[in-house]
C-alpha cells in the first residue's frame, strides 16, 4: 500500500500539469485528482493519477468539496492537496480546513494574495513596494495623485495576469475610473522598469533548493492591452542584488514547500521595487523552460519536496537561457511553422498551443527557445515574431 495520498487539483489544465502528478506517482505515491475537464479527452494523462473525479461544477465550492469527499471515503485520509495554479489557490485553502490537511489555510491563502497585505510584508523586510491607495476610498486616491502624479495604475487586490487592470492618465480618466464599482481594486503610481522575477521552490524548512529569473520585454498590462507579441527569457548569471532582496522576500512570507514567482520593477539604479508575490510557480510553460535551462526534471524536484526526499547531492547549473516567444493567430507571420523549425534548429525545443485563457498575455501558440548565449536567444525570439 503505498504510503502518501496527495489530491490534486485540475491535473488536465493547465496542458502540463499533469506532470506535477505524474513525478508523485513515480515517487510511489497515491494521487487522487478533481478537475472540471473530461477524463476521455485526456487518456494518456489519466495514467498519471490513481482515480479522477470529473466535477463540471468545480468552481462551485460545495460541488468541489462533495466531490473531495466522495475520494476520501474511498481513498482515506489525504496528506497534502496542491494545483501549483492561481485559480484554484482559494479553494486549495478552503478544503484543507475542511479535511485537516496539512499546508496554507484559507485565510493564509487570502492574505499572501492580497497585494495591500503583501504591501506591509515586502515593506517590513526593507524591500521597496509603491505606495498603495484602495480605489473604495476616493480621497485616498486623490491624495496618492496629488504626492505622485500620473500615471495611476488601478488593479484587483487579488489576481494575476493583469485582469481587469488598466492605467489612468488624467483627472477626467481618474473621475471615470472612481465612478466604477471597483471596490475589491487597490491604485498605485505607475512604476517605470523591466519587470523581472526571482523564482524557485522551497523545501518544508523554508530553504530554497531551486531559484531562477526572467526578464520580461513588457509588462503583462501592455501585451495584454496592446494584443503585443510578448516574450520574456530566463537568466543564467541571477544579478546579486536581484538574489538578495528575492531571499528577503522568499523568508518574509516564510514560503514552505511551494514553488514561489516574485515580480520586481528592475530601477536604472540597480536596485528593485516590489511588484507581486505569488504563491505557485511562473505560469505557461515557465516549468518546462526551467527544466530545459538547467537539464533537469523540475516537476520530479518539486515532488521529491513535497514527499520530503532527501535530496543530499541535488545540485544544478544554468547551461542554458530559455524563452517563450508567442505568436497570435490574429497575425501573418514571414516564416511558416515549418520553415521556422527548420530555421531555428537546437534553438526550439518545443512548440505548445497556449490555451485560451492565457492567449491574451502569451499569445496562442509558444515557442520555447534555449541557447547558451543570450544574444542568440534573442535572435531566436525576433525570427519566431517576424511578421510578413
Amino acid at each position: 500500500m503505498r504510503p502518501m495520498k496527495i489530491l490534486f487539483l485540475s491535473p488536465f489544465f493547465p496542458p502540463n500539469a499533469h506532470h506535477f502528478c505524474g513525478a508523485l506517482r513515480a515517487r510511489d505515491v497515491t494521487v487522487l485528482g478533481i478537475g472540471d475537464e473530461p477524463g476521455a479527452r485526456h487518456t494518456a494523462e489519466l495514467e498519471t493519477v490513481d482515480e479522477y473525479v470529473y466535477e463540471p461544477r468545480m468552481a462551485e465550492f460545495e460541488a468541489l468539496s462533495a466531490g473531495v469527499r466522495g475520494l476520501v471515503e474511498r481513498h482515506g485520509r489525504v496528506h497534502r492537496l496542491d494545483s501549483n495554479g492561481e485559480h484554484w489557490l482559494e479553494a486549495e485553502g478552503r478544503l484543507r480546513d475542511e479535511f485537516e490537511v496539512v499546508g496554507l489555510s484559507y485565510a493564509q491563502v487570502h492574505a499572501l494574495r492580497s497585494k495591500l497585505a503583501m504591501g506591509c510584508v515586502f515593506r517590513a523586510a526593507g524591500i521597496a513596494y509603491p505606495p498603495t491607495a484602495e480605489a473604495r476610498l476616493p480621497e485616498q486616491v486623490r491624495r496618492l495623485r496629488h504626492e505622485h502624479g500620473f500615471p495611476l495604475v488601478f488593479k484587483p487586490d487579488s489576481g494575476s495576469g493583469s485582469v481587469d487592470t488598466f492605467v489612468v492618465h488624467s483627472e477626467a480618466d481618474l473621475d471615470t475610473a472612481l465612478g466604477r464599482a471597483l471596490s475589491s481594486h487597490i491604485v498605485q503610481p505607475f512604476v517605470p522598469g523591466e519587470i523581472v522575477t526571482f523564482d524557485g521552490l522551497t523545501d518544508s524548512t523554508g530553504r530554497i533548493v531551486f531559484f531562477t529569473s526572467h526578464a520580461y520585454d513588457a509588462g503583462i498590462m501592455q501585451v495584454r492591452a496592446g494584443q503585443l507579441d510578448g516574450h520574456y527569457y530566463s537568466l543564467r548569471a541571477i544579478p546579486p542584488e536581484l538574489e538578495r532582496v528575492g531571499r528577503l522576500a522568499v523568508a518574509a512570507f516564510d514560503i514552505r514547500e511551494r514553488f514561489f514567482h516574485v515580480e520586481f520593477f528592475s530601477q536604472s539604479d540597480g536596485t528593485y521595487v516590489g511588484l507581486e508575490m505569488n504563491i505557485r510557480p511562473p505560469g505557461g510553460y515557465t516549468t518546462d523552460m526551467m527544466g530545459a535551462a538547467c537539464d533537469m526534471d523540475v516537476y520530479d524536484l518539486w515532488a521529491a519536496v513535497v514527499t520530503q526526499s532527501p535530496l543530499e547531492g541535488f545540485s544544478y547549473s544554468r547551461s542554458y537561457h530559455t524563452a517563450h516567444a508567442g505568436r497570435r493567430s490574429s497575425r501573418t507571420y514571414r516564416l511558416s511553422p515549418e520553415a521556422l523549425a527548420q530555421e531555428l534548429g537546437d534553438a526550439l525545443f518545443a512548440v505548445r498551443p497556449v490555451p485560451d485563457a492565457y492567449a491574451a498575455t502569451m499569445g496562442n501558440v509558444a515557442y520555447l527557445l534555449r541557447s547558451p548565449s543570450l544574444t542568440e536567444l534573442r535572435e531566436a525570439v525576433t525570427l519566431v515574431q517576424a511578421l510578413a
